[in-house]
């Protein structure tokens, strides 16, 4: 699956540019997702997630960052629909709420419209 996102037109209006989830009724423009992806913790969040999906106890310690900052990135992530969670039942029977990639490939093309993305599950 793949999806696009583009910038505003040229009246400045910012369309509707991505729709994910399970009501489908969340957009994202493409600068919203250029500037979570220009955040260097959410890079490394991403990174950290490309080789298999993690609770957040766990991110927190490989980037070695608080608690907050991973967390707020993880949920901009989640909004943009690069990232989802499931929440599993662990062996002590405590509830962890696990994150993993959603794209494999994110795609940028600049031209005269304005800045367009593709996200390709």
């Amino acid at each position: 699956m793949s999806t696009t996102l583009s910038s505003p037109d040229q009246a400045g209006s910012m369309p509707e540019v991505l729709q994910r989830g399970s009501g489908g009724d969340e957009s994202v423009a493409a600068e919203t997702v250029l500037d979570i992806l220009s955040d260097d913790y959410a890079q490394r969040i991403v990174e950290v997630l490309a080789s298999q999906p993690a609770p957040a106890a766990t991110i927190v310690e490989q980037l070695d960052a608080s608690r907050p900052t991973v967390y707020r990135r993880l949920n901009s992530l989640e909004a943009a629909g690069i990232v989802e969670s499931t929440v599993a039942l662990d062996p002590d029977g405590h509830h962890r709420k696990r994150f993993h990639l959603i794209v494999e490939n994110i795609g940028f093309q600049l031209d005269t419209d304005g800045i367009s993305i593709t996200l390709s599950e």
